[in-house]
C-alpha cells in the first residue's frame, strides 16, 4: 500500500526501498547494481546521484573507412555485408563468405538490418574469446545524419555504454552503421507491461540505471560561453529545433511530394508554422522548465519493443540507442507511456494512473505519495513533447526514408495528441477522442513489434 503521508523523512524514504531491491538484482544479471543511498532524492546535480557500477572492460570496436549500399548490398548478395563482419568480429577473419548466411530483417524504420550467422559447419579462428556465432549488420538509414546529429560518435558513443552493461556489444564500427552482437530473447509486448508487476518494475529499474550511470562518462559539446551543465540541459531544446527547422522546409517546399496530392494535404494540415513554433519552443517549454524534470542521460527512444528478454536465462536488455542524449528523465517516462498506444496511436491501450504510479514507485524506490505526484507532474508536462518530437521526426522521415512506411500518416496522428494536450494541459493524458476517431494503422504499417528475433527489433 502507498504512504498516506505527503512526506518523509530521508531514513523513512530509505527504509521503504528495501522492497525494490530485488527488482535490481534481476534487472541485469551480469551486472551489479548502484548503491541506492540517495534514490529517494529529487537533485538535477550528477554529483549526488548514486555511485555508478564498475564499469567492464571492454575493447573498443574496429573501425572500417567503409559505406555500405543496400540496394547494392542485395543486388551483389550482400558481398559488402559479408566484407564488413569478417574485418570487424573477432575469429571470422578467415571464415568462407560462403559459410555467411545472410537474411534481411523486416520491421525497421529509421536502419537497414541484416542478420549474418555462421554456418553450422563453419569453423572460425580459434581465439581466446567466445566465438559470435551470429551478429547484425545494422545501417544507418539514409538521410538520417541529417537530423541525428551524433551519427559519427556512435561508435564510441555505444561502446560507453556496452561497459556500463547497456545495448547489444558494438563489435564493429563502419562509415554508415555497427556490427552488433545477436542477442537471443525476444521483444517485451506492450501487453506484457500492461499488467504491471515485476517485469514492469525491471524496466522501471533499467530505466533508473541508465539515468544515474552514464553520464559522468558521456560529456557533451557545449557552444560557446555554455556550462557542461546547461548543455546537458539543452540537448533536447536543440535537437527538437533543429528537427522544427527541418520538418518546416519539407512542410513548406512545394517540389516534395508535388504529385501525391494524399501526402500535400497532410503536410498542410500539420501546420509546421510560426505558431505552432511558439507554442512549443514558449509556452510547452516553459511549462516543462517550471517542474524542474531531473537531466539525465535518456534512452529518448524507450519502449517495450526496445526490451529484449531472454526468457530461458530471464536477462532483460534495452537495445538501440541511437536518439540516446541528455534530456529530463520524465521524457524517457512519457515516451515509454506514450509508445504503449502503438503506431496505430491506439491510446485506450495508454497506461491507467494506477499503472503510472507503479511505475514511478519502483523507478524512485519509495511509496511517498508527494514524491510519486510529483513525478506525475513531470511527465504531464513532457507528454506533449513526446508527440512533437516524433511527429517531427515522421515529417522529415518522409522526405529522405526509402522504407515503406506512412510517415506522414503517424506524424498526423501524432500530432494531432500534441495540439490537444498542449491547448488543455489539464488533459494531458492521450486519449482517441483527440484523434477525432481516426487513430488505425498508417498505410503501409510495419508494428514495432514486427519481428521479435532478438535484437533486430527496429
Amino acid at each position: 500500500a502507498r504512504a498516506t503521508t505527503t512526506t518523509a523523512s530521508t531514513a523513512d524514504t530509505k527504509a521503504k526501498t528495501v522492497a525494490y531491491n530485488d527488482v535490481d538484482m534481476v534487472t541485469d544479471r551480469r551486472h551489479s547494481s548502484a548503491s541506492e543511498e540517495n534514490s529517494g532524492a529529487s537533485t538535477t546535480d550528477f554529483q549526488d546521484e548514486d555511485a555508478p557500477t564498475s564499469r567492464s572492460a571492454t575493447p573498443a570496436p574496429g573501425r572500417l573507412n567503409v559505406e555500405l549500399d543496400v540496394d547494392r548490398e542485395q543486388r551483389d548478395e550482400y558481398q559488402g555485408v559479408k566484407s564488413i563482419v569478417r574485418n570487424t568480429v573477432r575469429g571470422w577473419a578467415n571464415v568462407e563468405n560462403a559459410a555467411l548466411e545472410v537474411s534481411p530483417v523486416r520491421g525497421g524504420i529509421t536502419n537497414a538490418l541484416f542478420k549474418v550467422r555462421l554456418a553450422q559447419d563453419a569453423a572460425p579462428t580459434t581465439t581466446k574469446d567466445p566465438i559470435a556465432r551470429a551478429v547484425v549488420v545494422r545501417v544507418f538509414g539514409k538521410g538520417t545524419d541529417q537530423f541525428i546529429t551524433h551519427r559519427k560518435v556512435q561508435g564510441e558513443t555505444s561502446h560507453v555504454l556496452n561497459e556500463h552493461g547497456f545495448g547489444a556489444k558494438v563489435l564493429g564500427v563502419f562509415s554508415n552503421g555497427l556490427v552488433e552482437e545477436f542477442i537471443e530473447a525476444e521483444s517485451v509486448a506492450p501487453e506484457e507491461l500492461a499488467n504491471g508487476g515485476i517485469l514492469l518494475r525491471r524496466v522501471a529499474a533499467q530505466m533508473r540505471r541508465l539515468h544515474k550511470e552514464v553520464a559522468p562518462d558521456l560529456v557533451p559539446r557545449a557552444a560557446a560561453g555554455e556550462t557542461i551543465a546547461r548543455a546537458r540541459a539543452n540537448a533536447i531544446w536543440d535537437t527538437l529545433q533543429l528537427w522544427f527547422d527541418l520538418a518546416y522546409g519539407v512542410a513548406n517546399d512545394p517540389t516534395i511530394f508535388k504529385n501525391d496530392a494524399r501526402k500535400k494535404s497532410i503536410l498542410a494540415s500539420l501546420k509546421i508554422d510560426s505558431e505552432s513554433r511558439q507554442m512549443l519552443f514558449e509556452v510547452i517549454r516553459a511549462r516543462c522548465e517550471a517542474v524542474n524534470s531531473q537531466t539525465v542521460y535518456c534512452h529518448n527512444d524507450i519502449h517495450a519493443g526496445n526490451f529484449l528478454l531472454n526468457r530461458k536465462t530471464d536477462n532483460l536488455t534495452l537495445i538501440d540507442y541511437e536518439y540516446a542524449d541528455y534530456g529530463p528523465r520524465a521524457f524517457d517516462m512519457a515516451n515509454l507511456f506514450c509508445e504503449f498506444a502503438g503506431f496505430e496511436c491506439n491510446y485506450d491501450q495508454f497506461p491507467t494512473c494506477e499503472l503510472r504510479r507503479e511505475f514511478y514507485s519502483a523507478y524512485l524506490h519509495t511509496t511517498v505519495d508527494a514524491e510519486i505526484d510529483a513525478l506525475e507532474a513531470e511527465v504531464a508536462a513532457w507528454t506533449p513533447v513526446t508527440h512533437a518530437f516524433w511527429a517531427l521526426w515522421a515529417v522529415i522521415q518522409a522526405k529522405y526514408s526509402a522504407i515503406d512506411f506512412d510517415f506522414l500518416g503517424f506524424a498526423a496522428m501524432r500530432m494531432k495528441v500534441f495540439y490537444a494536450s498542449a491547448l488543455a494541459p489539464s488533459e494531458w493524458v492521450p486519449t482517441n477522442a483527440a484523434l477525432g476517431g481516426q487513430h488505425g494503422t498508417p498505410e503501409k504499417s510495419v508494428g514495432w513489434n514486427a519481428t521479435a528475433e532478438g535484437n533486430v527489433v527496429l
